[in-house]
């Protein structure tokens, strides 16, 4: 079986028909349950702007659940106006800090925890007792925020050893991202309960 052939078999040709193209070390389907989708009640922490690889990807997968948190309003206005293959679909302006997760299957945090204090970031990781997927740059020093949000702030630096150490499986993207002369890693984190 082919690896294309092999992604489809876990999708019904209506949602994956315009699945964003994205390379294969960003690409979701491997990194969430191979089947059972329809099955998942999933909270998506820090919707951003959804123009990123990982966030065009949400609204093609068909969770059951599937609920959007974000402390900044407009980014969830913009998520508002996509469609999505969720049978459900919740947005929710509100911090992760302050958020009950104890109802959900999986909880994805992608390129969030760097926005918060380390403290608080470790907090978080903490208390999620389901699937967490996780989703952070590896940078050596704070990028400037483009976004003109405070919440885009980064204000913790981490290393994969800080994931490693409390029990995460880790993937590394070498090289992944680029900011002006700047070259950094990018690296999956994930846990499950």
């Amino acid at each position: 079986m082919q690896f294309k052939d092999l992604i489809l078999s876990f999708f019904k040709p209506k949602q994956i028909k315009n699945y964003p193209f994205v390379t294969p070390q960003i690409d979701l389907r491997l990194k969430l349950p191979a089947k059972g989708l329809e099955k998942l009640k999933v909270l998506n922490v820090g919707v951003g702007s959804g123009e990123s690889g990982l966030a065009r990807q949400l609204p093609f997968l068909p969770f059951y659940r599937l609920d959007l948190l974000d402390v900044h309003q407009p980014y969830l206005d913009n998520a508002i106006k996509k469609d999505w293959a969720a049978k459900c679909v919740n947005f929710i302006n509100a911090d992760i800090r302050n958020f009950d997760t104890s109802i959900y299957d999986v909880v994805l945090m992608f390129d969030v925890l760097e926005h918060l204090p380390k403290e608080d970031s470790l907090a978080v990781m903490k208390k999620i007792k389901c699937h967490q997927i996780i989703f952070i740059p590896l940078e050596e020093h704070f990028r400037e925020n483009t976004f003109n949000a405070k919440s885009q702030d980064h204000l913790s630096l981490w290393k994969e050893s800080d994931f490693i150490q409390r029990g995460y499986c880790t993937d590394r993207l070498f090289s992944f991202h680029r900011e002006g002369d700047d070259i950094f890693d990018a690296l999956w984190a994930t846990k499950n309960f």
